[in-house]
């Protein structure tokens, strides 16, 4: 018997003389057995997630590219194009994770002199960190990246406050991860 019949003889029974307590069961039925339907033809065709999914996180790419922003501090201007030197050093090795190194400078504390690069890439860190050292920048974008982000970037150049931990989160994170 389908799925189908099985409601009809269901609601066969609503309207023949039948008791109320196997009148009230049956009427429950078919309303589960209707909302299942519907739900059921929602849901159709079902796509297991495991299909969705790929197995290993580097294949996974996305239509646009995630907008990255590396926010510096220091106490004073030299002290800050240090800062900068040792952010291109550090990026310059493919073993570190460019993500992490924004959220690491994102989640530090920020001092009075501030300078803030916005890429979707390494490279693009990389080349605006060039440029802020070169030309003496206080904000360099990369052209195409989103306005929130850069928003976010002159908000701190400017010395206001940022949320940094709802962009990055709050755990704490190591650069360098400690081999044996």
């Amino acid at each position: 018997m389908t799925h189908r019949e099985e409601r009809m003889e269901a609601a066969k029974g609503l309207t023949r003389g039948v008791s109320g307590a196997e009148r009230d069961s049956g009427w429950f039925a078919t309303l589960l057995s209707s909302i299942e339907s519907s739900v059921s033809r929602c849901l159709d065709p079902y796509v297991p997630a495991t299909r969705l999914v790929a197995r290993e996180p580097e294949a996974i790419v996305f239509d646009a590219p995630a907008t990255l922003i590396l926010p510096l501090s220091a106490r004073s201007p030299e002290e800050l194009d240090n800062l900068i030197w040792w952010w291109t050093n550090v990026l310059e090795d493919r073993s570190v994770s460019a993500e992490r190194s924004c959220a690491i400078a994102a989640l530090r504390r920020h001092h009075g002199h501030r300078a803030a690069i916005v890429a979707s890439s390494r490279e693009g860190l990389l080349e605006g960190l060039r440029a802020v050292a070169a030309e003496k920048l206080v904000v360099w974008c990369e052209p195409g990246v989103s306005s929130t982000h850069v928003r976010l970037a002159v908000l701190h150049v400017r010395g206001k406050w940022v949320d940094w931990r709802s962009l990055y989160g709050g755990k704490r994170l190591r650069l360098f991860t400690g081999g044996a």
